[in-house]
């Protein structure tokens, strides 16, 4: 029986790639759950070098970057890129992206789907999230980042879940709007609206490049 090969990059040098790293273990579980091959960089492992020699090696069906990013990059280990537009887009070609990253399905995206990136999902401008500060140092227990990264990351859930790359993508549409219909009648006195504001945002700026219709 197939199973799909997998790469992951959880750099966790700021709070923001601490936040996404720590919720991206229920991915990486996910997927040893149902024994797929699943090669994982993690904080320093998360530079170029590794990544090239990791996807030269597994040649992966599927990568999930999780870090930082803009218009032309997706960046590791304290920044370090990962992927850039204009050096080394190539590395992605044939494969399915998932990058939870800022920006960079504006560019890079679009230049990796002619460069012969089966499809490329991403955001095309900053991916924001709110979080509660008290639980910085326990982020996986951070309800109200959860409410931004659950819904990011059911992408990478449904993909895992043998979905199409386009069935993913409104996976994940649709959990966001369901987080935001939940909040809009949440009688909750704690004030809502920047995480609405910001949840419509990642939700309008989310995009699946390229084929919609394949599978891990």
């Amino acid at each position: 029986m197939y199973k799909p090969t997998i790469l992951v990059t959880i750099p966790s040098h700021d709070d923001t790639t601490r936040y996404l790293s720590a919720w991206s273990k229920l991915i990486i579980k996910l997927a040893h759950q149902k024994k797929d091959r699943i090669t994982v960089l993690k904080n320093k492992q998360a530079n170029l070098k590794n990544f090239t020699n990791a996807v030269e090696k597994i040649q992966p069906s599927f990568i999930f970057f999780n870090g930082h990013g803009n218009e032309t990059t997706v960046t590791g280990h304290n920044n370090q890129p990962l992927v850039d537009a204009d050096k080394n887009v190539v590395v992605l070609k044939n494969k399915i992206i998932y990058a939870l990253s800022c920006q960079s399905a504006k560019k890079l995206g679009p230049k990796s789907i002619k460069q012969g990136t089966k499809t490329y999902i991403g955001y095309t401008e900053d991916f924001i999230f709110v979080y509660d500060t008290n639980k910085k140092k326990h982020p996986e227990k951070d309800e109200t980042a959860g409410c931004f990264l659950s819904a990011s990351n059911q992408i990478a859930v449904s993909l895992l879940e043998e979905k199409t790359t386009g069935q993913a993508y409104i996976s994940s549409q649709n959990a966001f709007q369901k987080t935001i219909r939940s909040l809009l009648t949440s009688e909750s006195k704690t004030d809502q609206s920047s995480m609405m504001r910001f949840l419509i945002w990642d939700m309008k700026h989310q995009v699946c490049l390229g084929n919609q219709n394949i599978r891990i």
